[in-house]
């Protein structure tokens, strides 16, 4: 897989995309631009809420401003691009993302193994902005919504801006995609004085958003709560502080399993939470330190996150 990219710069699809209810055309730089007031992918629900919180985690808005003097800063918006950044082994989730989003284009960075996924064109942020609109949690919502306000604004629409969202975390598969950004799945299995084998799921956040200076905090007390866990502080890059949710404890660990027995994640930490829920069920089972398991969880430890060295995508199949 590294071999077959690691020439590629940058790769461009295009692709034919259709929308239900029509309801205004525009025109941009010759171009038809169909816009529809209803949700994008047929009302997706656990997609849309899953690109939402994979934004909400791994994803940026970067607006540039012209020169002219209008006090309306909205107004002074020459530029918006949407991305969101993937490990380079998660290529072929970035692409498929952007198949089905039917617009964006891939950037390689091979200095930071990475891939991005961005939306640059107009229409690119009609589309996106129409597939997550609604499904928001997090402070990254203000900015979101200077998109709507540039979208509205050119183009006379009325794109509504929604408030974030505040509706039970296990009613859709926003955590889903915020785990598949900022989340990890971990296996412990020690045996030096003492065997010990746990089951560990983190998930961390900056603790504010910088240009509307909002906390995290609310978004990740109610993750704690819905999670039966503590909120906690990380110190790392440079000293700087994280939220972070760290849970291990049986309770937690069944809340977990039950909910990605409804939503899935879609990345390579799917392959890795196929191995840590083999353990956590045996943990559950009190059946984990039996001499049969040992090998097992050993093996399923000693397989996952950088000692990956397998890769399976079918379950991008249910996308």
């Amino acid at each position: 897989m590294w071999d077959i990219y690691q020439n590629y710069i940058y790769i461009d699809f295009t692709f034919k995309y259709q929308y239900n209810n029509l309801e205004k055309k525009l025109n941009y730089k010759n171009k038809v631009i169909n816009v529809d007031s209803n949700k994008m992918i047929n009302g997706d629900n656990n997609f849309n809420s899953y690109l939402a919180g994979l934004f909400e985690g791994d994803g940026y808005i970067t607006i540039s401003r012209g020169n002219n003097q209008s006090k309306n800063k909205i107004s002074r918006i020459r530029k918006i691009i949407i991305g969101i950044t993937f490990h380079i082994k998660d290529l072929p989730l970035c692409e498929d993302l952007k198949f089905k989003l039917q617009e964006g284009w891939i950037r390689i960075k091979d200095k930071e193994n990475a891939c991005v996924l961005i939306f640059h064109t107009d229409k690119a942020l009609m589309i996106f902005v129409d597939t997550i609109n609604g499904y928001l949690r997090s402070p990254k919502i203000y900015k979101f919504n200077l998109v709507i306000d540039y979208l509205n604004l050119k183009y006379s629409l009325n794109i509504i801006k929604h408030k974030e969202d505040y509706s039970d975390i296990s009613s859709n598969n926003w955590l889903g995609g915020f785990l598949d950004a900022d989340g990890g799945f971990y296996v412990r299995y020690t045996n030096s004085t003492k065997l010990r084998i746990a089951c560990t799921m983190t998930l961390e956040q900056r603790m504010i958003e910088p240009m509307s200076n909002l906390s995290y905090e609310p978004l990740f007390l109610e993750i704690s709560k819905f999670l039966k866990t503590k909120l906690n502080i990380s110190k790392h890059n440079e000293n700087k502080s994280y939220f972070m949710i760290r849970i291990h404890n049986r309770n937690s660990l069944k809340i977990i399993i039950d909910y990605f027995n409804c939503y899935k994640i879609y990345s390579s930490k799917y392959l890795d939470y196929l191995n840590w829920v083999t353990v956590a069920k045996l943990l559950l089972d009190r059946s984990a330190y039996k001499l049969d398991n040992r090998k097992l969880i050993y093996n399923l430890k000693h397989s996952m996150n950088n000692k990956r060295r397998y890769f399976n995508w079918d379950h991008l199949s249910n996308l």
